[in-house]
């Protein structure tokens, strides 16, 4: 029986573990979300970039802070909904990586976390669990809120789009966690 290799999901969320960045680059393969704000601080190493091509994503951050570093990734996920209005990839991806950009199976990861509207990290998780990325990794994850997940999404105006799935992003998240189907590396 062949072990599975390690991946890890980073989020965006500011981490306040010095060593942070060693462990999350030790990965096999490091996944992260859209902007990338925090590289450097989560290690530098890019494999995967869940990119949700959105207003904010394109016309507000411009990309994010590490924009020039989505260049170097090896795989692009992204949604079909952005995937078909990203007019301006040329500005984020090569060619390559544009054509081979893989759609997320949005309705799984909705229908897994109960909810139709969950945010990117967590649409990306359930794509995770539920495609063939799950037999080859074990997969973990850092810098995502999970006791105050409920909190953070509901009851705040810039997550608008995702009020209610904050209780089901958490529940989803502990089930997880609980049944070992998934690892959080602490980031604090």
């Amino acid at each position: 029986m062949e072990t599975k290799k390690k991946l890890i999901l980073v989020g965006n969320k500011q981490p306040y573990r010095d060593d942070l960045s060693n462990i999350i680059d030790s990965f096999d393969y490091v996944l992260r979300i859209s902007r990338m704000n925090n590289l450097g601080i989560t290690g530098n190493k890019i494999d995967g970039i869940y990119l949700e091509a959105n207003e904010p994503f394109k016309y507000i951050f411009k990309g994010g802070d590490n924009v020039d570093k989505i260049k170097i990734s090896n795989n692009i996920f992204m949604r079909e909904y952005w995937y078909e209005r990203f007019e301006e990839w040329p500005s984020y991806l090569t060619q390559e990586q544009y054509n081979s950009i893989e759609i997320i199976n949005q309705e799984a990861s909705a229908n897994d976390i109960g909810f139709e509207r969950p945010t990117s990290a967590l649409l990306m998780l359930g794509h995770l669990l539920n495609s063939s990325w799950k037999y080859k990794y074990q997969i973990y994850f850092t810098c995502l809120d999970v006791d105050k997940r409920a909190e953070l999404i509901d009851n705040n105006p810039s997550w608008a789009y995702h009020n209610g799935a904050g209780k089901f992003e958490e529940n989803y998240l502990k089930n997880l966690i609980s049944n070992g189907t998934i690892t959080q590396i602490k980031d604090e």
